[in-house]
């Protein structure tokens, strides 16, 4: 089980399973693959099923959770550069995406960096239908992730769900080649995490506030 402490609602995980570059990475909440009932592992799973409206509902939800985080971390918006994932399909991250455009509505409305076309890669398979480690290694190695150079010292690499730390680290290690004295930190909706692996993970944590914000979104789809 990985262990993690709670900051300004975040789950602040210090290390995941695959870590290279990244500093720390934050998660709203768990997202367990083996209790699709519960109430955030199902608002996540829709997520992932492009229903819309938990695009509204994570997305508002991210509008107000990630400003409290910064100002816990003694970060200036101004010092920060947010960055996007990329699908495995994907070259270069689709700006009209729902996370890359998350990523690029929150550092307009606070003032930070944004880089969405920063990093590239070539496209490989899904890693989530790969379930052995060192396959998903090799998968992930077709991807040669490239980033340029970034105007800011705080990187932040927004995706939609954390495993292993896989993907982020590979981000995080091309954004620290080109730019050597940046602190990487990965941000996602879930912490991806199996109730027979982790015992008794759950999302107690979650502030009260953050299930209303979340259902007012969602609210927000006719």
């Amino acid at each position: 089980m990985l262990r993690w402490t709670n900051r300004a609602g975040w789950m602040e995980f210090p290390y995941l399973s695959v870590n290279q570059g990244l500093t720390r990475t934050y998660t709203l909440a768990y997202k367990l693959t083996d209790d699709a009932a519960e109430l955030w592992t199902s608002r996540f799973i829709r997520f992932k099923n492009k229903d819309h409206k938990t695009f509204y509902g994570g997305a508002r939800l991210m509008y107000a959770a990630l400003p409290p985080l910064l100002a816990s971390m003694n970060l200036l918006a101004k010092d920060c550069v947010f960055v996007s994932a990329l699908s495995s399909s994907e070259t270069a991250a689709d700006p009209n995406r729902q996370i890359p455009y998350i990523a690029s509505q929150l550092a307009e409305t606070m003032g930070a960096g944004l880089a969405i076309e920063a990093i590239t890669k070539q496209p490989h398979n899904r890693i989530h239908d790969i379930y052995k480690a060192e396959l998903r290694q090799a998968e992930l190695d077709k991807a040669s992730y490239v980033s340029s150079k970034l105007p800011a010292p705080n990187v932040f690499i927004f995706d939609d769900f954390v495993t292993r730390g896989d993907t982020l680290s590979r981000v995080a290690q091309a954004v620290l080649e080109t730019n050597p004295h940046s602190k990487v930190f990965g941000v996602a909706l879930a912490k991806t995490e199996r109730l027979s692996y982790c015992p008794n993970p759950d999302n107690a944590h979650v502030p009260a506030r953050w299930n209303e914000i979340w259902a007012a979104g969602e609210a927000e789809v006719k």
